[in-house]
């Protein structure tokens, strides 16, 4: 009887010391990093990027990708309106050769905070990263916006992490350790396919490298579906006919003179409503 105990005291005894290893190495295997791992702010921190800036032209029929050299610099520690600590971030452009001077561009605002990154962009608030960095964590970056109108295409956006902490490659560049965050993949239709039928894309991507940060940024929201062209328009009144001059309301102009909009030709085509914008790490300090 008291062989049978000494041996269930050693099962027991290494069942535990199996149970505090399995423990510690979990422990070890399990660890979550900051967001503010990927995104370091100081005073003069810059990344210039190759900035493809996709616009539409012939009547919105043709898409046009425009090239250049684009500057992102931490221009000055500041307070939002919330008196919390924020950057500055001063955006440059040059033309793709960098043969010109640096000319501005925009600004934006960005706010760390304990568990989140929040970034102002054309007067709207963004939640670009947020706590914990790990695999498959979903949020609403777009929770801020206003969800009407011309932002419409962001309503049903879910901001999530993959490929956490894996090595990513850009040109001729290999980054370490990155995290990918994807805003929102989706599209219908095919315009080469099908060209008189409707079609769209939303999709958004940005991948940041630890310690750098923002090193890719793919976005591309547009829609591609019949559209009215007017042309040779005139305002038209009882007593007069006022033709409208290139890129004027002429709805103002009819009102004005009490009278009503006539188009000599009127028809419908498929063109496009929308823009993109791709932003790929050419240099930092």
């Amino acid at each position: 009887m008291i062989k049978a105990r000494k041996y269930v005291v050693r099962i027991a005894g290494v069942l535990l010391m199996l149970s505090f290893q399995f423990c510690t190495k979990q422990t070890e295997n399990f660890s979550v990093q900051s967001y503010k791992d990927y995104y370091p702010l100081s005073v003069g921190k810059h990344i210039i990027y190759r900035m493809d800036s996709t616009v539409f032209e012939d009547f919105d029929r043709k898409k046009v990708v425009r090239s250049y050299q684009a500057k992102d610099i931490v221009d000055a520690e500041i307070t939002d309106n919330l008196d919390r600590k924020s950057f500055r971030i001063r955006r440059m452009i040059r033309s793709l050769d960098g043969s010109d001077e640096w000319k501005d561009l925009a600004t934006f605002m960005v706010t760390p905070l304990n568990q989140s990154l929040e970034y102002i962009e054309n007067n709207q608030r963004y939640i670009k990263l947020k706590d914990p960095v790990k695999e498959s964590f979903y949020w609403n970056g777009n929770s801020y916006i206003n969800i009407a109108g011309e932002l419409s295409y962001l309503q049903f956006w879910e901001y999530n992490y993959q490929h956490v902490g894996q090595a990513y490659s850009l040109d001729n560049t290999s980054f370490g350790n990155t995290i990918t965050v994807l805003h929102v993949d989706e599209s219908a239709g095919d315009v080469d396919q099908f060209p008189d039928s409707y079609a769209s894309r939303d999709y958004s991507v940005e991948v940041y490298s630890k310690d750098l940060g923002l090193v890719f940024k793919d976005f591309e929201v547009w829609t591609y579906q019949a559209t009215p062209i007017t042309n040779n328009c005139r305002a038209v009144s009882p007593v007069e006919s006022i033709p409208c001059p290139v890129n004027f309301n002429c709805d103002s102009l009819a009102n004005v003179i009490n009278g009503q909009v006539r188009c000599d030709t009127l028809e419908m085509v498929n063109a496009y409503s929308g823009y993109g914008i791709r932003l790929s790490l050419l240099d930092h300090n």
